[in-house]
């Protein structure tokens, strides 16, 4: 088993959760998205004296690409039977891969064969579910943080798509895998502890709206990262809306809510709503890859 592991400005945090880590995995491969190209990173440096595998790559090329040059290195050195991929601000619970690789072998010997096994809880919480009723109940939209993936998938369905740069990669990559007829198990008890994000109150006309007599928050993003999310979903429906109408329906409503009250509520609204219209535009002509940055200077003016 090996760990790759996504960075972009390392956490000083994060060799103490590779520690743990390592009483898991045997190789770990620590990917920096080129934001270490001075090479003076002493977190790099500490994880390099702990013996992992750094990959410096030569520019921002993405988490895709970084993933996938983390996964490839893990292949050519080691040959694992297996690969899970994280960022770099999450964290295993003790036993998570063990767990995983039992309901991987579990489900393999009742027919059933897996692309990847996921988390079942995040932080505590258990993850949307595609179905409550099956034996080996698929998660909704796994995160690819926290993914165990047979090297095998990555054959039959391919790597990540670098294409999609941040964000829906891996919403891509699981509609890729169940296109090949292989399943996106939750692992049983398996619970991954990671960041949440800065959310801020939602206020209007200076009272914080309260629905069902619950106060609520709106997760704040860059305008660049709503670009980003806004063209890779609508590349999501031109390519699987065929033939998974249901399910993007089903994240459309959780997309169109986060969007609806970050439009509505979010900082910088007008960098957002640029950023909205230029990811709906790219989208639907299928221009992909990084964003200009001329235009991420101007939505984020």
């Amino acid at each position: 088993m090996a760990a790759v592991i996504s960075a972009f400005h390392p956490p000083q945090d994060l060799p103490q959760r590779v520690r743990d880590l390592s009483k898991q995995v045997i190789h770990t491969v620590v990917v920096d998205d080129g934001s270490d190209l001075e090479r003076n990173s002493s977190v790099l440096r500490e994880l390099e004296d702990l013996g992992c595998t750094v990959i410096r790559m030569p520019g921002n090329v993405g988490i895709a690409a970084a993933l996938n040059a983390g996964i490839e290195a893990a292949i050519e050195s080691w040959s694992p039977d297996f690969v899970v991929t994280l960022d770099q601000d999450s964290a295993l619970d003790p036993g998570y891969i063990a767990a995983a690789l039992d309901t991987y072998t579990e489900a393999r010997a009742n027919g059933i064969n897996a692309g990847l096994v996921s988390a079942q809880s995040h932080n505590g919480l258990n993850v949307p579910l595609l179905t409550k009723r099956a034996r080996f109940p698929e998660a909704f939209d796994p995160l690819q943080s926290g993914a165990v993936i047979p090297v095998s998938t990555f054959k039959t369905a391919g790597m990540l798509d670098e294409r999609l740069f941040i964000d829906c990669v891996d919403s891509e990559f699981n509609l890729r895998v169940r296109s090949h007829g292989l399943a996106t198990l939750v692992g049983k008890g398996c619970n991954m502890t990671h960041a949440l994000g800065h959310a801020q109150p939602m206020m209007l006309f200076g009272w914080h709206v309260t629905v069902l007599g619950v106060k609520r928050h709106v997760h704040s993003h860059a305008p660049f990262r709503v670009y980003y999310m806004t063209r890779n979903s609508i590349y999501l429906w031109r390519q699987y809306g065929a033939r998974f109408p249901v399910w993007l329906i089903r994240r459309l409503r959780f997309q169109a809510e986060s969007d609806v009250f970050r439009l509505l509520y979010g900082a910088n609204r007008k960098g957002q709503y640029r950023a909205f219209i230029r990811g709906c535009l790219d989208g639907w002509l299928g221009r992909l890859g990084k964003i200009d940055a001329a235009f991420q200077r101007k939505i984020s003016a």
